[in-house]
C-alpha cells in the first residue's frame, strides 16, 4: 500500500500536445488576461450608456407620510393632529449646460479608449502566448538536442572502454569521454530545468490551471515572414494603428474637453421641467387617485454658476492641469513606441540575418561532424578534437534553434505594436 501511495504522489503529470493556434484559443477562453479584455469591451459599452443617459429625460419620484401635532390656541392643551400623504413626480430635461454636454461627449469618447484598452490587452495576450509557446518550442528543441548529445557521449564512451580493453586506446582517451559525458549530462540537467521553467510559464499565460506538460506541435521549418515594404513605412503604420498610442490621444481628447466643459461654465445653464405634486390625508391608491389631487408646475430652471467664482476658478486650473498632463503623456506615449517600433522593426530584421548566418553555421558544422567521423573511424584524428567537432555541433545547432524561434518572437512583437487580435499561425 505504500509503495502505491509513493507511487501515486511522484507519478508524472499528463502530457497534452497543443499547437500554436490551439494554445491561443485556449488563453482566448480561459486567460485572465482576456476576462480583463472582456471587463473593458463592457466598459466601452456602459460609457456610451452614460453618456446617452445624460442626454435623456430624468424622472425623480417620492411618497412620504408625515404626521404634524400642533396646539388650537396658544397657551391652550388642546391640540390638533394632522396626517397626510405627500408625493412628488418630477421630469427633467437639460437644454442647455455645458459641463453635462462636456460629460456626454466625454463618455464617448471613454467608450472608444475603453474598446481600444480591450483590443491592446487581447494583442498583448496573444504576443505573450506566443512568446510563451516559442520559448517551449525552443527548449523543448534544445532539451532534445542535449539528450542526442548525452547519447553521443554514451556511445563514444562504450567505444572507447571497448578500444581500451583491445589495447587499441589509451587510458586518458576514456578518462576524456567519461568527461565529456558528465559535461553533457550537466548540459542535459540544465536544458530539463529550462524546460519545466518554459511550461509552467505558458500554463500561467494561456490560463491552464491543470499540472500538465505541454509537448509542443508546431514546426517551424523556415523563418516567420512579415511583408515589409520598407522599415519607415512599417514605423509609421506601427504610429498610426498602435493601441497605446491610441488610448494617450483619446486621454488628451477628453481632457480638452474638459477644459472646455469648465470653461463653459461662465454660461447658464438651462433645464425644463414638469412636476406633479400630491398631497392629502389619504395614500393614492391609483394613477386616477394621484391625478385628481395633484397640482401640475411647468417651467423652466436657470443656473448660474459663475456666482461661485471660487469654485469656478479651481476647476479650470484643475481642467487646465489635466489637459497638459493628457498632452505630455500623449507626446511621451508618442516617443516610446516611436522608439518601441524601431527597435521592433531591427529586431526582426537582426533576427533574420542571424538566422541565415545560423543556418549556414549548423550546415557547416553538420558537415565537419560528419568528416570527424568518418576520420575517427579511420584513427586519423585525435579524441580531443573530435569532441571539440561534437561540441561545436552542439552549440551550432542551440543557436540556430534559437535563431529560428526568435524571428517568430520578433514578428509576434511587431503584430502586437500594430495591434492586431487575429494573428494565427499560417500552417493552422
Amino acid at each position: 500500500m505504500l509503495l502505491l501511495l509513493l507511487s501515486l504522489v511522484s507519478a508524472a503529470p499528463d502530457t497534452i500536445e497543443l499547437s500554436l493556434g490551439q494554445a491561443l484559443d485556449q488563453a482566448l477562453r480561459h486567460s485572465p488576461a482576456q476576462a480583463q479584455a472582456s471587463a473593458s469591451r463592457l466598459g466601452s459599452g456602459i460609457a456610451v450608456g452614460k453618456g446617452i443617459n445624460a442626454l435623456l429625460p430624468a424622472a425623480s419620484g417620492s411618497l412620504d407620510w408625515g404626521r404634524t401635532r400642533s396646539q388650537i390656541l396658544p397657551g391652550s392643551d388642546s391640540t390638533y393632529t394632522a396626517e397626510g400623504w405627500d408625493g412628488a413626480l418630477t421630469l427633467s430635461q437639460v437644454v442647455f449646460d455645458p459641463r453635462v454636454f462636456a460629460g456626454a461627449a466625454t463618455s464617448f469618447i471613454n467608450a472608444g479608449y475603453y474598446s481600444v484598452d480591450a483590443q491592446d490587452k487581447q494583442a498583448r495576450l496573444i504576443y505573450d502566448v506566443t512568446d510563451s509557446y516559442l520559448g517551449l518550442l525552443g527548449a523543448r528543441l534544445l532539451r532534445d538536442a542535449a539528450a542526442s548529445a548525452v547519447d553521443r557521449a554514451a556511445d563514444n564512451l562504450r567505444l572507447n572502454q571497448e578500444k581500451l580493453r583491445l589495447g587499441a586506446a589509451s587510458r586518458i582517451d576514456v578518462m576524456r569521454s567519461e568527461v565529456y559525458r558528465s559535461q553533457a549530462d550537466i548540459s542535459l540537467l540544465t536544458a530539463e530545468k529550462a524546460l519545466a521553467a518554459a511550461n509552467a510559464g505558458l500554463l500561467a499565460t494561456a490560463g491552464i490551471n491543470r499540472d500538465v506538460v505541454v509537448k509542443p506541435t508546431e514546426q517551424l521549418a523556415a523563418p516567420a515572414q512579415l511583408t515589409v515594404s520598407s522599415s519607415d513605412s512599417l514605423v509609421a503604420e506601427i504610429e498610426r494603428r498602435n493601441p497605446a498610442l491610441r488610448m494617450a490621444g483619446k486621454s488628451g481628447t477628453i481632457a480638452t474637453i474638459n477644459t472646455i466643459g469648465a470653461v463653459g461654465r461662465i454660461l447658464p445653464s438651462v433645464s425644463a421641467y414638469w412636476q406633479s405634486r400630491y398631497s392629502d390625508s389619504l395614500m393614492p391608491g391609483s394613477i386616477k387617485d394621484w391625478g385628481d389631487k395633484d397640482v401640475v408646475t411647468t417651467g423652466i430652471g436657470l443656473s448660474f454658476p459663475l456666482l461661485d467664482l471660487k469654485s469656478f476658478a479651481l476647476d479650470i486650473a484643475d481642467a487646465v492641469a489635466g489637459s497638459r498632463r493628457a498632452r505630455a503623456a500623449a507626446t511621451a506615449a508618442r516617443y516610446q513606441v516611436r522608439a518601441a517600433a524601431a527597435t521592433a522593426v531591427i529586431g526582426y530584421e537582426e533576427a533574420q540575418q542571424r538566422y541565415d548566418y545560423a543556418k549556414k553555421n549548423l550546415e557547416l558544422n553538420q558537415e565537419l561532424y560528419r568528416l570527424a567521423r568518418e576520420q575517427q573511424r579511420l584513427g586519423a584524428i585525435s579524441l580531443i578534437d573530435f569532441f571539440s567537432v561534437e561540441t561545436a555541433l552542439e552549440q551550432a545547432n542551440a543557436t540556430y534553434i534559437t535563431a529560428l524561434t526568435d524571428t517568430y518572437v520578433q514578428a509576434a512583437q511587431i503584430s502586437y505594436l500594430l495591434g492586431r487580435t487575429d494573428y494565427r499561425p499560417k500552417s493552422e
